[in-house]
């Protein structure tokens, strides 16, 4: 039986701030310990960065994006997906990075 604070799905929530220039915090929280892949989208859905990949424990994380693809350079103004996937489920969100 699950607390009325804890999760029963992986989620992250809405990135602060938003719009943001020039970084912005994501968090997501796990109902339980899971193998997860937080990734950064264009609108044409290509991969623009992968800020997580691993196993992490059930809890709230929280991780910074910094405008940056994974090369390190600067992507343009515009929106962005957060992709958040799970051995269960894939949530996403939108963002929009004001430059």
């Amino acid at each position: 039986m699950t607390r009325p604070h804890e999760p029963l799905f992986a989620a992250p929530h809405p990135n602060v701030p938003n719009p943001f220039n020039p970084r912005t915090r994501i968090q997501f929280e796990l109902p339980h310990s899971d193998a997860v892949k937080l990734t950064i989208h264009d609108t044409l859905g290509r991969r623009v960065r992968t800020l997580v990949s691993g196993t992490h424990v059930a809890d709230r994380h929280q991780v910074h994006w910094d405008g940056r693809d994974g090369g390190g350079g600067s992507v343009s103004s515009g929106v962005y997906f957060i992709r958040l996937a799970t051995s269960e489920s894939s949530l996403a969100r939108r963002m929009l990075l004001l430059r």
